[in-house]
């Protein structure tokens, strides 16, 4: 039980931390100690049965948030100003009664603000939902993900563990009536929800740090470049090449020319979509990362996000292929969360992303790791974890690789 002399140095610590804190600057790292602060104050005042009660809250309120989107409340209300219910109800064809009872756990919760009776107004914390692109990410977690998350428990009373790791029972696979199918398949089925599916994926990549931990304006330094034709770099599965793009773009602003050749890989579906003046001085090949790698002994090659898509033995597979193609002094990136071996605190501890992802990525048959994990799956593969540069403000890092001494 916390007693009052630790509150009280509770909250004068965080009164300091608040001094040092200039809002114009808006320095990151002290905001989030500053919240973690706010969040290590409030969990010693909250009340067990009241933390509980606040799950409902939470999936409450993304219940009204979700529907609202849908109905199209959330861009038919005024950006500056308000809106009253009644004239809101009309604009996007609602019944009253049904508006307001949806408006007020998002009112209560500060989503959106109540200026009188049943009258709204936009906060900072609604506009996100229409100015933000990670919207696309937000409504497909709700929409795939969560109606399966939600019947864990009935797919466990009827399925073992072996059945939860294999990607083709995934739950997701089991909710939708799809098993032996992976979710990429199942999504090929619905043209709509995969649509959906690929505006999310950019959107979350674009939300994710490729750069500003694995220094590779000092990759061009470090290899042997007398060979021309050697290939510098192989962006594996690298989709539109959005990161690919900003790898090269660093290394050119830090003076660096002509480190050789640049090839992203990925389906001919995904290569065909991307406009030709889109990739200058890229390479196209069309791969399917489950077969071997057709770039031999590459300086670099690069992996982004895809080994958190698959359960461990198809991890195995995908890393094998590539370290097969390798050259002794090769090396491989791989741009993924690391989850802590133990939660961390603090301002540290605040980025919860790399928690639900992985109950995202365990409905739909995909696994984010530890050190330890990756290391496991490393050295089946005859691969072997050189260092991890990691981002300090999330659990986003790059881990480098070779092959086995």
């Amino acid at each position: 039980m916390v007693t009052n002399s630790k509150l009280v140095g509770d909250v004068e610590d965080l009164l300091e931390v608040a001094k040092a804190y200039d809002v114009e600057r808006s320095d990151k790292q002290v905001r989030l100690d500053l919240i973690a602060r706010l969040d290590a104050l409030r969990e010693e005042l909250d009340d067990p049965v009241e933390k509980m009660f606040s799950q409902i809250t939470n999936y409450s309120q993304t219940a009204a948030v979700n529907t609202l989107l849908k109905l199209k409340v959330f861009h038919n209300i005024p950006r500056k100003g308000s809106i009253t219910a009644k004239e809101l109800a009309v604009i996007v064809n609602i019944d009253l009664e049904v508006l307001t009872r949806l408006m007020r756990i998002l009112t209560a919760t500060n989503i959106f603000r109540s200026v009188a009776e049943d009258t709204y107004a936009h906060t900072k914390f609604s506009l996100v939902y229409i100015d933000d692109v990670a919207t696309g990410f937000f409504t497909l977690c709700v929409d795939e993900v969560a109606p399966a998350a939600y019947r864990l428990p009935e797919y466990m009373s009827t399925h073992d563990s072996a059945g939860i790791l294999n990607p083709r029972t995934s739950p997701y696979a089991w909710h939708n009536n799809r098993e032996g199918k992976n979710f990429y398949e199942c999504l090929l089925e619905w043209p709509e929800r995969l649509q959906r599916f690929n505006i999310a994926m950019t959107t979350q990549e674009a939300a994710l740090p490729v750069l500003g931990m694995f220094p590779f304006v000092t990759l061009p330094a470090s290899i042997d470049t007398s060979d021309p034709e050697r290939v510098f770099i192989v962006d594996v599965a690298g989709g539109r090449g959005q990161s690919l793009l900003q790898i090269t773009q660093e290394i050119k602003e830090g003076g660096v020319t002509g480190v050789g050749r640049a090839i992203l890989e990925d389906r001919e579906r995904v290569l065909d979509a991307i406009p030709a003046d889109a990739l200058p001085g890229v390479e196209k090949v069309s791969i399917d990362f489950f077969t071997p790698q057709p770039i031999k002994n590459a300086h670099v090659y690069y992996l982004r996000r895809i080994m958190h898509n698959w359960q461990d033995r198809e991890a195995i597979v995908i890393l094998s292929h590539i370290a097969d193609a390798m050259g002794q002094d090769s090396r491989l990136l791989i741009g993924e969360m690391v989850v802590p071996e133990v939660p961390k605190t603090g301002y540290e501890g605040l980025d919860m992303t790399v928690y639900w992802m992985d109950m995202c990525m365990l409905v739909i048959g995909g696994k984010e790791r530890s050190e330890r994990e990756f290391k496991a799956i490393l050295d089946a593969a005859g691969l072997r974890l050189v260092k991890i540069w990691r981002n300090q403000l999330s659990c986003q890092t790059v881990l480098e690789c070779r092959l086995k001494e």
